[in-house]
């Protein structure tokens, strides 16, 4: 019998949860560590649309990348995510920041999904020494591009719309090649894409006086989304869930990389 804490296992054991950052809130958030899984949903959130999902699809488990429960909590009440799979007795587990810097994680799908070579990670927490955490990439893309190639390049890794990308067309030079990318929100890094030599950098959730500070370090800044810089890693720790969980139905939310 496989139970909702051997799910919970198995995220660690993809995504180690000691790991996550120290405001971070990864772990096992809502059920019963004895209950009885056979199926399980994987979702960037655990959203209503979600728990409505996992409770018509039998499932007693449902694994998200951000944590349903995050800041403290002064009351639940009906309607509530964590009230309403808790109701249904379905449990909730996430690997938020963990995932985010875990080897084949968030970071290292987008990566994928742009073709980067030669990488190495963004930021570092002890630089040199092993065992440290590190959270995005940078690397190489396969041909030299110009910005508005690289926004279409982006657009299309992450199956998003013709002009969804936002940047500034005078940021960067004409010619890019090395890039850094960060799923979620990682305008803190600027700095650290800048010294890795990146002509661009790829993350979600910029705003304005990020877009102009990335501008003046030399830097084409890129907003391609806070879920879809992160939602492009579903399908793969639906797979790794998969992998790790022999006669377990592991199953992605319908709703994943509608953006």
């Amino acid at each position: 019998m496989i139970t909702v804490q051997d799910v919970a296992r198995a995220v660690d054991g993809i995504a180690p949860f000691d790991t996550q950052l120290d405001w971070d809130n990864s772990g096992l958030l809502v059920g019963d560590p004895a209950g009885e899984v056979d199926r399980v949903l994987v979702a960037l959130d655990a959203t209503a649309e979600v728990i409505r999902e996992a409770a018509s699809l039998g499932a007693q488990a449902i694994v998200t990348h951000h944590p349903v429960i995050f800041r403290g909590v002064q009351r639940l009440l009906a309607g509530d995510p964590p009230y309403e799979a808790a109701a249904r007795g379905i449990a909730i587990i996430s690997a938020h920041t963990c995932y985010d810097m875990a080897e084949g994680g968030v970071n290292h799908a987008l990566a994928d999904a742009l073709g980067l070579r030669d990488r190495r990670p963004l930021w570092e927490e002890r630089p040199g020494e092993a065992g440290g955490r590190s959270l995005g990439l940078a690397g190489e893309l396969p041909c030299p591009m110009t910005r508005e190639e690289l926004a279409a390049w982006v657009e299309e890794a992450l199956h998003l719309r013709p002009g969804y990308v936002r940047w500034l067309p005078d940021a960067g030079p004409e010619s890019i090649r090395r890039v850094a990318v960060c799923g979620g929100a990682g305008s803190d890094y600027l700095a650290q894409a800048k010294a890795l030599g990146c002509a661009a950098y790829i993350t979600g959730d910029v705003r304005h006086h990020e877009f102009l500070a990335a501008r003046q370090l030399g830097l084409l800044l890129m907003d391609a989304g806070h879920g879809a810089t992160e939602g492009i890693a579903m399908p793969r720790l639906r797979r790794q869930l998969e992998e790790g969980l022999p006669g377990v139905e592991v199953v992605l939310f319908s709703g994943e990389g509608a953006f």
